[in-house]
């Protein structure tokens, strides 16, 4: 115990005092410092023959200093802690050490300190409450609840509390309990009244606090000690190397070295404290760590009874090594929601231990280690689902919401308001108050592009002067930012300019360099540079010129950062370590240093600039899905069928992990989520589900997932993307994806579930970490393009088919060859942007050949040319003429431009006459035309001119197509060319430069290196030499200018262009250029001149070998490798098949020993052979390069031993071996003798079936005939194959025509019954006719025999009872069937197998197994015979009854073959059977939709007037009556006059009959319809619709939601010969229009709601003409008049829905007796005018030529 004075209390956690008795050598000698203050105040005080000695010349954060104290009329010791700006002058915030006060003085009356003054320890000592946290009342808005638990800071009453107690108390002592940095944590005592109390648990009493235990005080980061520790850390004293004095040291160190040494040797060595310091002051830390260690072993044995802290050296260390101070300061984090697991384990404490922890001042815990490792407060994860923002840092600020919060200058608010720019958007309100506050800032966003993002706010720190008073001098940077391009660069730096037109000047330098260092050392920087514009490529060189460039930088900013880091990610390097060395200094401590990168898109490789190079980083994204991957969640694809999703979906989820689990499963919509939830109720006890329809249960589930769960169990919630705000889950640790996303933005937000489970990336070892997966089916590949580029970056594993689909899908090149070719991949061979540039990146074998220049002239594709560049694009590409060319360069040249020449002559001779010189009247959009300059040109009109001008000054922009260039022309000047000089092609040509390209990935060149370009070669000769020709372009190099000496009769080279541009700097080698193109040209056939292969050279000179099959008639053993089908397969011989693999493995083995040969440059062309190394088998082989995919840089290759075709990597292909050619290709290409494929049978099913059954299995080859293939150059064998395992040798062929894999000749069709097990007599029989019929289907001269068989057949088996019936006889007939081409015949077997079909009931699987269902419905398809279509239409219906095989029927297209029917003009008997069929097929909305969509409504309405019998009428009610869920097509029901027909025959029908019910439920579906357009009718009627028959639940639901309709809004004009109506609807799903000559019908649905327009003409249209088209997401509906003149009214009968639309009003004639017109003055004229349709169907004004929505 020993007592102190209280001089001041801030909070319980920091309060300062002085010892006046107990510690020996921390009890203050009050003489000494009453000495101390005599000596400062006569040192400082009297007058100086220079002031300068004792004033400091530079001020910085943390020194020490002495300063006059007005108030206490004394010179004082103190510590400047920051300068603040007032007028002219600076002032000192200083800290007074021995009287714990602040302070503010002049800077210029701040005086140095001298090392005699500072020998004693700071008198004033801080303390801390020992074992408690603060305390407040935590208010639940929401739960209207309110609750006491741990806070962040005390609360005022606990401060003024404290505060009111020191000042009344008489005597104050403590204990002693640790001591932690330069704080004492005590047990304050306070004598009141002869009453000693307890101030630690005084405010426990009085719940101002409560305790805490040591270890959790460390454990728990909300600890207010902890958390009052880390904050006025700012405040401590800076370590002793950090002052220039080597003197002076810290009083904190004094304690936990000397003081405490003294404490353990005991009371009796007492010394005086300066003596102790003096010999302390050269002790290392390495020393007063040891001697701090064993003081606190002293300490904890010195009484038994106290639990004294184990001193940590933690702390120590940080204090040595602090980091540097800034000059603002951070705001805490704020608290979470849910109380602290030191609050919840303090009220369960019972109340026997509380009194017990009340009474004793020790801890409770007196056995445990106490440590004071004190944990800076962890960075916080703040979600916003309303705005999609997400925040990640350890600071918590208040967004922006408006200008006037913004913490930008008024200067620049002006401006922006300037450019109409009034309130910051959302990313700008979360990043603003972080740059403002000076923060290290990372922001994602989908605006990361746009530097107002970051230029206000650090254009208004850049304005504050006296923040960088301190920086040297010097012509260089404040600011420096970075960005990805050059254009780029020129953007921002205009921006600055307009931002600051107004404001304080800045000094702005833009820093373009190229490659020469030169040029680089000639930089100059603008006087009092202030903000630097530069790439990364030129900031690296300058780094490397000027090492001191970045001695005044403050702030750094990575404009696009992701690009950035992608595209140079080297020099990033660079520039972030020259960055982190010149900011990590002493002399920088009290400057600003900020780090700035904003960006579109997150990557790993920004992982480091998280982590390494910001200081308490602020991340802000705004975009969902990048904050998932910042988050590194784990992402999953599965591929399954769609109908084994939910199978596939069970099998996956986890319900045995001993972790808690929380599974969120996003489906489509309420029917998924319905399905989802049944299928997984059985499975977990805690599955919930929420869709749109259960708003009222969203609070209830929010309830049951917010529970607290035991580990293992899985919780599960099914719900929909609409749902997901609504729920604002952020814990869940697994989110599926049942329903594929329809956008990133969805699949973003379905991410953000796991926000609470995000990797922390700022703490080492973090583990956190969500799960996606998605599931994707063959439905959802076409929705995949978007998701994919995503699921790239996230390294999640796709599948190479998939991504091969994809990739083929998403390439618009294999079709639109219309499109003009890149003009980067032209330029440099490649397009950095291909996934959105809109031009073509693939070559076409007619669209890129060399085009003719004249009629016998054609472009040339090699030799030497001169050109004259007549209009220069760019450092590298022009346009041109060719004025000779020659093969080699010794031929003599020939002229190409002798036409062009007589055609200018004759242009000439032609308009010197008047009459031809006359100006063009009407002009047309790309049209020639001749130009009257100088001299005469052909020209081609690109725009019109605008009307507005005057016909003095009306320009048209044109094109000159003879040279190349554009420009503004006179419209006088046009005159109208002849086509006699139209015939002429264009003679302008394409010229590039090749194998040359911008420095630093720049995709487009420097202006600087342009102009001068264009300058050098604009209208001279040149010679050059072709490298390739390709349409109207040429590849030029070298081109060259060639100079004649006329005195010397010679020529030189006077420059090469390629380099020039080289030698600019500003152009590097493009070695690859030619290559690339020459491979597209091989990709696309197209033929390249002069081409030689040493590969292919070989390949023809050893003329390689293949392993041949002997044509002997002997059987050889082999082993299938490869089967597509069976016109192509591939096997080995198993004669050479130890040989290969011997010869396999020494190929392999030279690879791994002489890896040497890998050559990254090698480039393989297609018909190369080489080596690929084969994922699967990881394993070297020999492959034939068929074609390349240019955009993954893969190939695909042909492996010549196996037969197998497959993707390879660029990088895994590589030049063959020296042997690799000795052994011949293993692979023999075969084909099955007397088998096709079938027709439409994809080629995986067969080779699954091929692989499953002759896997590694032995069979036995017989060659019959053999033929070239032209894929190997091999022979392809047709032979027969057999299988010698099973008894009797089963043929291949045979096989597979049984499997219905292949289709085969008579020869294989008579063995298909030879080996059948017969059951009984009867059954023995059949097979035996049966093979008998298909013995007979070879012999054309036995058709009638085969035909009496077969109606033989059909008799016999119409005679059996029910009892016989067999399943073999039903599998006999199903086989029979499919190979039988007489109508006759076919019918005859029909009808056996509907009669076995009816005796065996339901039990039908042998049609299935047979395929007899596709076999009938394929006869159906082009069959005429009547009696053939009954018969099959009666065997549909009996299978129709079983609902097994509805989906067998329904896959194959049944329905729609029998609705054909249906419409078709065929028999009475043929419809009536075709109606039953159909009506027994109703059993799904999957049906319901197949049938709509065949339109057959109408037609059954109209067939109920012509039937008479009950069965029929039956049968169609139940179809039409099945239909009715659907709105469309009850609307087409009521149109037919449906309703009275129905009336008629419930008239004449019994009520007890089964016709009667149905069509009485029929009648009911259209009275609820009909009632919505009746309102008069009573509302009773609306209510029967109860008794829809047989209704699928999910269409009954559908049909309950919203049966009522609505009339849309229609605005209509018209035209001479059309009538427009414009249909004000969007978002609609279903839409219909019906045409007739004096009528519109229109239907549609937007959401639940049905919109119908009935609309009855006023006249008469052409219904054939006539059309509805979706202009800007409404339908327009088109219809032409039958004649041509103005129709007064568009209705006969008037419909307030249907208005005239007056924006097409302009002037009406006074002849115009509209109705609408009435009232209008007419003292002008005024028409309408109306929209063109041109042939895209888009709509433009007949005035204007931009495409502006009417």
């Amino acid at each position: 115990m020993f007592e102190i004075f209280i001089i001041k209390v801030e909070d319980p956690s920091c309060f300062w005092g002085r010892i006046t008795n107990g510690f020996c050598d921390l009890v203050e000698n009050a003489n000494q410092y009453q000495r101390l203050e005599e000596k400062m105040n006569q040192f400082y005080n009297r007058s100086h023959e220079d002031l300068e000695e004792i004033k400091l010349p530079v001020l910085e954060q943390g020194q020490i200093c002495a300063i006059y104290c007005h108030e206490l009329r004394c010179w004082c010791r103190a510590i400047l802690e920051s300068l603040v700006s007032s007028g002219s002058s600076y002032l000192a915030e200083c800290f007074l050490v021995d009287y714990a006060k602040h302070i503010l003085v002049k800077a210029k009356d701040v005086r140095r300190a001298v090392d005699a003054f500072w020998k004693l320890p700071y008198r004033a000592k801080k303390f801390t409450l020992f074992g408690i946290q603060p305390l407040t009342l935590h208010i639940d808005v929401c739960e209207e609840k309110a609750k006491i638990g741990p806070a962040v800071r005390w609360d005022s009453a606990a401060i003024q509390y404290f505060q009111k107690m020191s000042l009344e108390s008489e005597v104050a002592e403590a204990k002693l309990q640790g001591v932690t940095g330069d704080t004492f944590a005590v047990q304050l005592y306070l004598s009141l009244n002869d009453e000693k109390v307890c101030l630690n648990d005084d405010l426990v009493a009085k719940f101002f606090a409560c305790y805490v235990s040591p270890k959790d005080m460390v454990k728990s980061p909300n600890s207010a000690s902890a958390i009052s520790s880390a904050l006025y850390q700012k405040k401590e004293v800076p370590a002793k190397k950090n002052v220039g004095h080597a003197a002076l040291a810290l009083w904190s160190e004094t304690v936990q070295g000397s003081a405490l040494t003294v404490l353990k040797q005991g009371p009796a060595d007492q010394e005086p404290v300066a003596q102790c310091l003096q010999s302390q002051e050269s002790i290392s830390s390495k020393s007063m760590s040891k001697q701090y260690s064993e003081t606190a072993v002293s300490l904890s044995n010195r009484k038994s009874t106290e639990s004294l802290a184990t001193f940590s050296l933690c702390s120590l260390e940080k204090e040595l090594n602090c980091k540097r101070a800034r000059f603002y300061l951070h705001d805490e984090m704020g608290m979470d929601r849910e109380s602290s697991p030191v609050m919840q384990e303090c009220d369960e404490i019972p109340a026997a231990r509380r009194l017990l922890q009340f009474l004793n001042p020790d801890p409770l815990n007196a056995k445990s280690e106490l440590e004071f490792n004190l944990q800076q407060p962890s960075y916080k994860m703040a979600f916003d689902p309303w705005n999609g923002v997400l925040v990640h840092s350890l600071i918590k600020l208040r967004p922006c919401r408006s200008m006037e919060m913004s913490p930008i200058s008024l200067d620049l608010k002006k401006e922006l308001w300037k450019k109409k720019i009034v309130s910051p958007n959302v990313v700008q309100a979360y990043c603003w108050p972080a740059i403002g506050r000076g923060c290290d800032l990372i922001a994602i966003s989908q605006k990361g592009d746009d530097p107002l993002l970051y230029l206000p706010p650090l254009l208004t720190f850049l304005q504050l002067p006296s923040v960088y008073s301190y920086q040297p001098r010097r012509n260089l940077p404040l600011a420096i930012i970075v960005c990805p391009g050059r254009q780029k660069a020129h953007f921002v730096c205009q921006m600055l300019m307009d931002l600051t037109r107004t404001s304080r000047p800045l000094s702005l330098s833009l820093v373009l360099v190229g490659q020469d260092p030169e040029e680089t050392k000639k930089t100059k920087f603008t006087k009092g540079c202030d903000v630097v514009v530069t790439t990364p490529h030129s900031l690296a060189r300058v780094l490397q010129i000027h090492c001191l460039f970045f001695i005044r930088l403050s702030h750094l900013v990575l404009d696009r950062v992701d690009v950035l880091f992608d595209e140079a990610m080297d020099e990033m390097n660079t520039i972030l370590q020259c960055f982190r060395e010149a900011t990590n200094v002493p002399e920088r401590g009290s400057t600003p240093q900020q780090l700035i990168a904003v960006g579109q898109h997150w990557s790993k490789k920004m992982d480091s600039l998280l982590k390494e190079n910001q200081s308490d980083p602020y991340v802000v994204i705004t975009v969902m899905e990048e904050a998932a991957l910042y988050g590194n969640v784990h992402q999953i694809v599965k591929v399954c069928l769609d109908c084994e999703k939910t199978s596939f979906l069970i099998t996956m989820l986890d319900f045995t992990s001993e972790i808690l689990q929380k599974t969120i499963i996003f489906a489509n919509c309420a029917e998924e989520v319905d399905h989802v939830f049944k299928a997984l109720g059985s499975n977990s006890h805690f599955c919930m589900k929420v869709h749109e329809g259960m708003s009222l249960q969203v609070s209830n589930t929010m309830d049951e997932w917010s529970k607290k769960f035991n580990p293992g169990t899985h919780v599960i919630l099914v719900t929909t993307d609409n749902c997901v705000k609504a729920l604002r889950i952020t814990d869940a640790t697994c989110v599926i994806h049942y329903g594929f996303p329809s956008s990133c933005e969805i699949f973003g937000t379905r991410l953000c579930c796991m926000v609470d489970n995000f990797d922390n990336l700022t703490m080492e070892g973090s583990t956190r970490q969500g799960q996606s997966i998605v599931l994707l089916t063959e439905k959802d590949v076409l929705q995949t393009v978007s998701i994919l580029h995503y699921l790239e970056r996230t390294e999640a594993k796709i599948p190479k088919e998939l991504f091969k689909f994809i990739l083929n899908m998403n390439n618009p090149d294999d079709i639109c060859y219309d499109r003009a070719l890149c003009k980067y991949l032209k330029a440099y061979g490649i397009c950095r942007d291909n996934k959105t540039c809109p031009s073509r990146h693939k070559l076409h074998h007619n669209a890129d050949k060399p085009r003719y220049l004249t009629a016998e002239k054609i472009l040339p594709a090699t030799g030497y040319i001169e050109i004259i560049p007549t209009c220069v694009s760019d450092a590298s590409s022009c346009y041109g003429r060719i004025i000779h060319h020659r093969n080699k360069w010794e031929d003599t040249p020939v002229s190409m431009e002798e036409d062009y020449l007589m055609l200018l002559k004759d242009m000439a001779d032609y308009y010197l006459e008047d009459d031809c010189r006359k100006p063009v009247e009407q002009l047309e959009v790309s049209a020639l035309y001749g130009l009257e300059e100088k001299s005469y040109s052909r020209v081609q009109l690109i725009a019109l001119p605008k009307k507005a001008e005057s016909a003095v000054l009306r320009n048209a922009r044109v094109k000159y197509i003879d040279s190349g260039h554009t420009g503004l022309v006179m419209q006088k000047q046009l005159l109208k060319l002849p086509a006699k000089f139209q015939v002429l092609p264009p003679q302008v040509v394409e010229f590039i430069v090749c194998s040359v390209k911008p420095i630093d990935n720049e995709m487009d060149w420097n202006p600087q290196v342009s102009r001068y370009i264009k300058q050098k070669i604009s209208n001279k000769s040149h010679e050059a030499k072709i490298a390739l020709a390709l349409g109207n372009t040429l590849w030029l190099n070298p081109v060259v200018r060639m100079a004649k000496l006329a005195d010397l009769k010679t020529t030189i080279l006077e420059y090469n262009i390629r380099s020039q541009i080289m030698n600019s700097g500003f152009g590097t080698d493009n070695a690859e250029h030619i290559e690339r193109l020459k491979d597209l040209c091989r990709v696309a056939g197209l033929s390249l001149p002069n081409e030689h292969s040493p590969l292919k050279q070989l390949r023809y000179d050893n003329k390689l070998e293949h392993v041949t099959l002997k044509n002997d008639g002997n059987y050889h053993s082999v082993v299938i490798s490869e089967f597509c089908s069976p016109k192509k397969f591939h096997v080995r011989l198993v004669a050479t098949r130890d040989a290969f693999y011997a010869f396999e493995n020494e190929i392999n083995q030279k690879v791994m020993e002489k890896e040497m040969f890998i050559s990254n440059s090698y480039v393989p062309t297609v018909g190369d052979l080489c080596l690929a190394f084969c994922e699967t088998e990881k394993r070297w082989r020999r492959v034939k390069i068929l074609s390349v995919v240019d955009s993954k840089r893969s190939y695909e290759v042909f492996f010549v031993d196996f037969g197998t075709c497959s993707y390879i990597s660029w990088n895994n292909i590589h030049p063959l071996l020296k042997d690799a050619l000795r052994l011949p290709f293993q692979a023999i290409c075969c084909s099955l003798l007397g088998v096709e494929p079938v027709e439409k049978l994809c080629n995986p099913e067969i080779k699954e079936w091929s692989w499953s059954t002759f896997q590694d299995k032995e069979l036995q080859v017989k060659v019959i005939e053999q033929s070239r293939n032209d894929l190997t150059d091999a022979i392809c064998y047709h032979v027969v194959v057999q299988d010698p395992s099973n008894a009797g040798s089963i043929k291949l062929s045979e096989c597979m025509v049984s499997k219905q894999l292949g289709i085969g000749p008579p020869a294989i069709l008579n063995q298909l019954f030879s080996e059948e097990a017969v059951e009984n007599k009867e059954t023995s029989y059949i097979f035996y006719l049966c093979s008998s019929v298909c013995a007979l289907l070879g012999d054309q001269n036995s058709s009638s025999l085969r035909t009496t068989i077969v109606e033989e057949l059909k008799d016999i088996v119409l005679q059996y009872p029910a009892e016989s019936a067999s399943e073999s006889g039903l599998h006999f007939l199903c086989r029979l069937l499919r190979f039988l081409s007489v109508p006759k015949e076919q019918t005859d077997v029909i009808i056996a197998m509907t009669h076995v079909a009816r005796m065996q009931g339901r039990d039908l699987d042998e049609i299935k197994q047979e395929r007899g269902i596709y076999v009938l419905v394929k006869l159906l398809q082009g069959v005429t015979s009547a009696e053939l279509q009954e018969s099959i239409c009666i065997a549909l219906g009996i299978p129709g009854e079983n609902t097994d095989l509805h989906t067998a029927i329904i896959d194959a297209n049944a329905l729609k073959h029998l609705c054909h029917l249906l419409k078709m003009p065929i028999e009475t008997n043929v419809w009536e059977t075709t109606i039953g069929a159909l009506a027994s097929l109703l059993c799904s909305s999957r049906v319901c939709e197949e049938i709509e969509q065949q339109e057959i409504v109408c037609h059954l309405c109209m067939k109920i007037e012509l039937s008479s019998k009950d069965k029929v009428l039956e049968n169609v009610l139940k179809v039409l009556c099945y239909l009715s869920g659907r709105p469309q097509s009850l609307n087409l029901m009521l149109l037919s006059g449906l309703v009275s027909t129905i009336d008629r025959l419930l008239v004449h029908t019994s009520s007890k009959t089964a016709l009667y019910e149905v069509a009485n439920n029929l009648k009911s579906s259209l009275a609820s319809l009909q009632n919505l357009h009746c309102p008069q009718n009573d509302a009773a009627s609306c209510e029967r619709n109860t008794g829809i028959m047989d209704l699928p639940e999910d269409r009954q639901n559908k049909l309950a939601v919203d049966p009522k309709s609505f009339h849309p809004e229609i605005k209509w004009h018209q035209k001479e010969d059309r009538l427009i109506l414009n249909i004000k609807l969007r978002n609609f799903t279903e839409h219909s229009c019906k045409f007739d000559h004096c009528r519109v019908v229109f239907s549609a649905s937007v959401g639940t709601k049905l919109y119908l327009a009935d609309l009855e003409l006023n006249g008469r249209i052409l219904e054939e003409k006539s059309s509805c088209v979706i202009k800007n997401e409404e339908p327009v509906i088109i219809l032409f008049k039958e004649e041509k003149s103005e129709w007064s009214t568009l209705l006969k009968f008037k419909n307030p829905n249907v208005t005239f639309d007056f924006n097409y009003l302009e002037e009406v004639t006074e002849d115009v007796s509209l109705p609408i017109w009435n009232g209008i003055r007419r003292n002008r004229k005024q028409v309408v005018i109306e929209p063109i349709i041109d042939e895209y169907d888009s709509f433009t004004s007949a005035n204007d030529s931009s495409e502006e929505d009417y």
